[in-house]
């Protein structure tokens, strides 16, 4: 599960910055757990609602499988701009309600998008590592929990799957990164073995969830 979630938080990725077309939510969290896949939607004016879809291996055609996400989260989001106003929606809403789609769904924006994304290397296509030190980490997820704050869920070879709190703003001056400011870097620094007396000093017991083993405090590490 851990790889075919890699794959899918790489298909849904371009609905972190851009709202879901026809809808203004956007994706703030992808949570993967077993059967299924949770994601968080947030739009303009701070609403907020869970989503649960069903995991679908293998869906065909094998090339395009885990694109099937983005057509079903679109479907979703539609409905939910439709028919709530916020909460959590549990897997079997969307089946129910008929928004899921039998197959892969391919759109004039996706073709542009895999055009260009093909042609750059983007690692949807061309063998994920979900990492930049795959021999150090796996990213498979990440949550939103407030303003300039990211927990990064990550598979440690030593320590399975741990959450990382990272800063998006700068802890003093609380302005918001520059887009390139070596995320991967620090977190590889933050993971060698090397280190591990400083990721210990990070842990955060109060913070720990669901999703992971433990929690780390590194918004002001990093």
């Amino acid at each position: 599960m851990e790889r075919e979630a890699t794959e899918i938080l790489l298909a849904l990725r371009r609905l972190v910055a851009a709202p879901v077309p026809g809808a203004s939510w956007r994706l703030r969290a992808f949570l993967p757990a077993s059967g299924l896949i949770r994601v968080r939607l947030e739009d303009d004016v701070s609403r907020a609602v869970l989503i649960e879809l069903p995991h679908r291996p293998g869906v065909a055609p094998t090339s395009l499988g885990f694109w099937w996400y983005v057509g079903a989260l679109r479907g979703a989001a539609r409905w939910v701009a439709d028919n709530t106003e916020a909460g959590a929606l549990d897997l079997g809403t969307f089946p129910a309600a008929g928004v899921l789609p039998d197959v892969v769904e391919v759109t004039a924006d996706d073709g542009l998008d895999y055009v260009v994304a093909d042609l750059v290397g983007d690692p949807y296509g061309h063998a994920p590592a979900a990492a930049v030190a795959p021999d150090l980490y796996h990213l498979v997820g990440f949550d939103t929990r407030h303003h300039g704050v990211v927990r990064l869920y990550c598979a440690l070879p030593e320590r399975g799957f741990i959450g990382i709190d990272v800063g998006t703003t700068d802890p003093e001056s609380g302005t918001f990164r520059p887009v390139g400011w070596w995320a991967s870097t620090k977190l590889i620094a933050l993971l060698t073995p090397e280190a591990s007396e400083s990721l210990d000093a990070l842990r955060a017991p109060e913070a720990e969830g669901p999703h992971c083993n433990a929690v780390y405090e590194a918004t002001s590490w990093s």
